[in-house]
């Protein structure tokens, strides 16, 4: 990997964890509005959805930088062996579900008597994001021990 390559993988890296940590402080926000009733819901999950695309945006930038553009058999191969496809697709549809979760809790919060359920519903949706986080944080860590160890 040429030097430059190494700089910019370095600089997408930090910018995801830092877009990470605004997700995490935004969901922190999001659910004290919701369950203090300030009225900001609307805007804090519109906030979460763009941050969380920003970080999907520089975690997948980070990942592409350095790799030939070229595959061969021996990458598919390994891709096949590793699942890394059906990886990426259940992160997506965590993501996905854990914002839709979300979403709903606030919609029915939003109505008088639904509490209970939309509680439950955005409950639901923060374990959600809180695995999406834990498997970007997984991949992070390895790609930084593969990183040292070349």
């Amino acid at each position: 990997m040429k030097k430059n390559d190494k700089k910019r993988k370095i600089k997408y890296a930090i910018s995801t964890v830092f877009f990470l940590i605004i997700i995490i402080i935004d969901m922190v926000d999001l659910y004290n509005d919701i369950f203090n009733g300030r009225g900001h819901t609307i805007k804090d999950l519109v906030w979460l959805v763009i941050l969380i695309l920003v970080t999907l945006g520089n975690y997948y930038l980070m990942k592409d930088i350095g790799t030939i553009d070229d595959d061969d058999e021996r990458d598919d191969y390994v891709q096949m062996k590793t699942d890394s496809t059906s990886y990426h697709i259940l992160e997506w549809i965590i993501i996905i579900a854990s914002v839709a979760f979300s979403a709903w809790g606030v919609i029915l919060y939003s109505k008088n008597g639904n509490e209970q359920l939309a509680f439950v519903l955005i409950i639901i949706g923060a374990v959600l994001s809180s695995i999406w986080i834990l498997t970007i944080i997984i991949n992070f860590i390895i790609w930084l021990v593969n990183y040292y160890k070349n």
